[in-house]
């Protein structure tokens, strides 16, 4: 409740991810990192919870200005609350030496990532991980303070032995960030396997995989290497590993702990040092509280997790991949560079990016091909063009289309005006209609920032 609160009702300048299905020692772990728990706390005692009672209390208390309450009333409140919570006077005491400073730091911050593993900062005055004026770090491209945050936590991570999971929608690149990983990491001149879980059936992916021996099943005419032997020493990516069965994921599971696998056929374990990155576009936490992914898998492979932005949330980021796209696309197809109409640009600003910049990327494709020397709305797709009409809506007046459109458009619409009427029902509150639509509240909040209906929530 504390994060959640801190991410989506302190101003703008600071955003807090916490990943809420951690074991005990992680989360003591990070609650030590930002001074709350200190070394000579038992730790048996699990003091974090009463810490984040108070913490919450205390943003429940002052909401928006927390970041300008004095230190005495903080004091105050805090012996008055740790009395009440039968904190030992030297907790209290823990807590007055450190939450005062550690608000006063988080307000003063322009981004603040907590992850179970790490604490990654990007502050007004801090240097960014890539080099001033650089546009692109590693083949990502980005200048926006999250895309910055972003190459920091990569650079500090890269060379860790720690196992890593890559959170994002469809399109927002999380291979590409595995990419930089494993090049910015000490096994960079070895192989980097990328899989795709989701296109590998059931039927075939342990052989995939761990490979198999001459003669395990008909037509093994030979023995044949799996990704995670020839990966040896490198890295593989797993990509929507959320896809994976459970049977699959108890293989990948002993893998992880004991470093070793058996080949399809095989009686032979074979050794590997393979790093794991994994990747998923899905919930992961609400498929673990659903028994659809094993929670055990969850925490060896969510070491470390990084959470891609999407396009929406980093529009500042637009003109560079619109310019950078125009240029590659204009070189490929032997065409002079064209320019964005001031009309273009601001129908692309405006544009959610449901399919974020694997959908840029197309638009541009296709923009580049169809205009002379300047791009104009016109050479993009309808549902470009039609946004900003569409997205004039109201709760009361919404409806969705009916006979325009592909199937996925329509569903689409069909989820809005089904997340408008709960919202509505429940007077807008978002946890109440999160549980009416059995789904998560962060989804919901997602959703909500999908369909650009948050307005809607403030008035």
């Amino acid at each position: 409740m504390l994060f959640e609160q801190l991410k989506f009702d302190v101003p703008a300048k600071s955003e807090v991810n916490f990943g809420m299905a951690m074991p005990p020692e992680m989360r003591r772990r990070i609650l030590g990192d930002i001074g709350i728990v200190e070394s000579t706390t038992p730790a048996v005692s699990e003091h974090y919870v009463p810490y984040l009672i108070l913490l919450n209390k205390l943003i429940e208390r002052h909401q928006q200005e927390i970041h300008k309450v004095n230190r005495e009333e903080l004091v105050g409140f805090i012996w008055q609350e740790g009395r009440r919570l039968r904190l030992f006077e030297y907790e209290i005491q823990q807590l007055i030496d450190t939450i005062p400073d550690w608000l006063q730091k988080v307000s003063q911050k322009c981004f603040v990532e907590l992850s179970p593993a790490n604490i990654c900062e990007v502050g007004s005055n801090d240097a960014p991980a890539a080099k001033t004026g650089d546009i692109c770090f590693n083949g990502i491209i980005g200048q926006s303070e999250k895309m910055l945050s972003m190459f920091n936590c990569l650079t500090r991570i890269s060379n860790s032995n720690l196992s890593i999971l890559i959170q994002g929608e469809s399109g927002t690149g999380k291979e590409l960030v595995a990419h930089a990983i494993h090049n910015l990491s000490g096994c960079a001149g070895k192989s980097f396997i990328p899989v795709n879980c989701g296109a590998l059936p059931d039927s075939i992916i342990e052989s995939e995989l761990f490979g198999y021996e001459k003669g395990a099943f008909t037509g093994a005419d030979m023995q044949k290497k799996g990704y995670f032997e020839i990966a040896d020493g490198g890295t593989i990516f797993l990509d929507e590993i959320t896809e994976t069965s459970l049977n699959t994921q108890v293989k990948l599971l002993r893998v992880l702990q004991e470093k070793q696998f058996y080949r399809v056929g095989g009686t032979s374990p074979v050794k590997v040092n393979t790093r794991i990155i994994a990747a998923t576009n899905r919930e992961i936490l609400d498929l673990v509280k659903s028994g659809a992914f094993r929670h055990d898998l969850y925490y060896r492979i969510n070491e470390m997790t990084i959470n891609l932005p999407a396009l929406r949330e980093r529009k500042t980021d637009l003109p560079l991949l619109t310019r950078h796209f125009i240029n590659s696309f204009a070189r490929q197809n032997q065409k002079p560079v064209p320019k964005l109409s001031s009309e273009t640009e601001v129908m692309l600003n405006r544009y959610n990016w449901p399919g974020n910049i694997r959908e840029l990327e197309n638009a541009l494709k296709r923009a580049v091909v169809l205009a002379d020397q300047l791009i104009e709305p016109e050479h993009f797709p309808a549902i470009i063009r039609e946004f900003e009409n569409n997205s004039a809506v109201t709760p009361e007046n919404f409806q969705p289309r009916q006979s325009h459109g592909s199937l996925e458009q329509r569903v689409e619409a069909a989820e809005k005006a089904i997340i408008i009427s709960v919202l509505r029902q429940n007077n807008f509150n978002v946890s109440k209609s999160a549980d009416s639509l059995e789904i998560s509240r962060r989804t919901l909040q997602r959703k909500i920032k999908q369909y650009s209906i948050e307005k809607f929530i403030d008035n």
